[in-house]
Order: structure tokens, then C-alpha cells, then sequence
């Protein structure tokens, strides 16, 4: 089987219904005589999804993309109901306008690419709930995150971003907030917004404040500061009262908020590289605390 046409493509698509083992076996014979044919993956994938084996379908996709970036355009016709993408390691450096096609997508991974930028067509993927977009080459994100009122978890750490916007308050689902090493100076206000969210890391970024608003997420579970430039902390956060982990550790604190020592719910406080002592009433009702 030589590489597939557009028309041996089509034809293809009607031979799996009534023929999938006739379909099978071209493509067998085909990917035999060429190994690497991004082509020939597509239409693997064509026939796993065909006998209802999602995981190998996506699996044999990727392949196609990873060898020629086109096949994904053609899978918006194929797969548009798939409800997730892996494209993570490709060395893809930009994501098409059309990944907005792929409306049932409820994963999308986008990471360890060299992505520079995100299409506002992103918007259009309503159902999604993950989105990996880490260790790319991201210097902002667009205003269509907002857009994205399913997402529960996001990750964009390892990004040169230096700032969010203001969208990203509307990502109400938001229930796991990953940015380190993101190289961000501040946090808008509008994180207060994000009133579901449990765990927010930002270890490793240039902050050298917090907004007021942090004290508004009343569901934080985990908050990781770590390796910032914050010489204090709102009074705010101690407003938090499910807070079980603060980690301040390598910090030029100059002191603690007051109050600190009345969160209920703190379990642990980690103050190494700080040089701070905490209230002795923390340890003496039990929280851990790294000095």
C-alpha cells in the first residue's frame, strides 16, 4: 500500500464499516512497507477508533501529528468528538486556530512543547476540564481562559509569563492552580474570584506581594510560596479557613501575618530559609512546623 491519497483516504473511511478486516490488512501490509508513514498512522487510528479502541485511536494519532502536524486538521473531522488530545513532546511551536474545533475535548495536553503563544479559539472548548500547558515558551495568556468555565485543572508553570490576566478570575471550576517557575511579579485580583479553588502552587516565581484578594478563597487547601521575594504577607490570608499548608520556606520575610497562629485548619507551616520563628501556640496545638 503505497501513501495514502486523499481519495484512498475516503476511501478508506467507507471500507471500515463493512470491511474492517480488509481495512485492517491494507493497513498492515502499508505499514509494513513504510514504518514511519504519518499517513498510514492516521488511518490506524481511523480503524482503532472504528472497533471502539479510544486509547489505541489517540494513541496512533499522535503518531500522525508527531510526524506531520497536518493530521490534526484532518482529525476535526475525524475526531471531533474525541473528548481528549495528548500532543504533549511533539516540539509543536504554536497550536492552530482550529483546536477550537475539538468542542468535546475535556484533556487537552499541550505540554513540554516550544509553544510561543495560545489561540483565542481555545475558548470554544467549553466541556474542558485539564489543561496542561507547561513548559512551553508562553509569555501571556490569552483572555479566552476566561471562556473556560469547566476547567477544574491548570497547569501552566515553566512558562516565561511575568503576569495573568484578569480572566483568569473567571475560571470558576478552578480547583488546582499550578504556576511555578512561571516567572510571574504579581497576581491580579481577580484570583480572588476562584472560590472552588484547593491548591494554588507558585513556588519558584519573582513575587514580591499578594493581593488582598487571597483572603476571598475560602476553599484553599495548599498554598505554596516558595523560593519567592516576599518580604510580607497580607493580613488577608489568614482569612482562609481550610488552610492546612502554607509553605513560605526561602522567603526575606520580614514577619508573619497576624493571626496566624488562630487558622483553624493549618496543619503545617514550613518556614525554612526565612529566619522567622512562629507563635508557640501553633506547635502547641499540634500544627507541624519547619524552622
Amino acid at each position: 500500500m503505497s501513501e495514502v491519497s486523499s481519495a484512498q483516504l475516503e476511501a478508506l473511511r467507507t471500507l471500515l464499516p463493512s470491511e474492517p478486516a480488509k481495512a485492517k490488512a491494507l493497513l498492515e501490509e502499508g505499514l509494513h512497507e513504510q514504518p514511519e508513514s504519518a499517513a498510514l498512522r492516521y488511518g490506524l487510528a481511523l480503524l482503532h477508533e472504528n472497533q471502539g479502541r479510544r486509547d489505541e485511536a489517540l494513541r496512533a494519532l499522535r503518531d500522525a501529528v508527531a510526524r506531520e502536524p497536518h493530521w490534526l486538521e484532518v482529525a476535526t473531522r475525524d475526531f471531533a468528538a474525541v473528548d481528549r488530545l495528548y500532543l504533549h513532546e511533539l516540539g509543536l511551536e504554536s497550536v492552530p486556530d482550529f483546536i477550537g474545533r475539538f468542542t468535546r475535548l475535556k484533556t487537552l495536553d499541550l505540554g513540554h512543547n516550544r509553544i510561543g503563544a495560545l489561540p483565542d479559539s481555545l475558548g470554544a472548548l467549553r466541556e474542558l476540564e485539564i489543561l496542561y500547558i507547561h513548559e512551553n515558551r508562553l509569555t501571556h495568556l490569552p483572555e479566552a481562559l476566561g471562556e473556560l468555565t469547566a476547567v477544574h485543572y491548570l497547569n501552566a508553570g515553566e512558562n516565561p509569563l511575568s503576569r495573568l490576566p484578569d480572566a483568569i478570575g473567571r475560571m470558576r471550576s478552578l480547583i488546582e492552580l499550578r504556576l511555578l517557575h512561571a516567572g510571574l511579579t504579581a497576581l491580579p485580583e481577580a484570583i480572588g474570584s476562584l472560590a472552588a479553588l484547593r491548591e494554588l502552587h507558585l513556588r519558584g516565581n519573582r513575587l514580591t506581594a499578594l493581593p488582598e484578594a487571597v483572603g476571598e478563597l475560602r476553599e484553599l487547601r495548599h498554598l505554596d510560596l516558595q523560593e519567592n521575594q516576599l518580604a510580607a504577607l497580607p493580613d488577608a490570608l489568614v482569612k482562609m479557613p481550610r488552610l492546612r499548608l502554607l509553605d513560605l520556606r526561602a522567603n526575606p520575610l520580614k514577619a508573619l501575618p497576624r493571626g496566624l497562629e488562630a487558622m483553624p485548619a493549618l496543619e503545617k507551616l514550613d518556614l525554612r530559609w526565612t529566619g522567622l520563628a512562629p507563635p508557640p501556640s501553633l506547635r502547641e496545638r499540634g500544627c507541624v512546623v519547619l524552622t
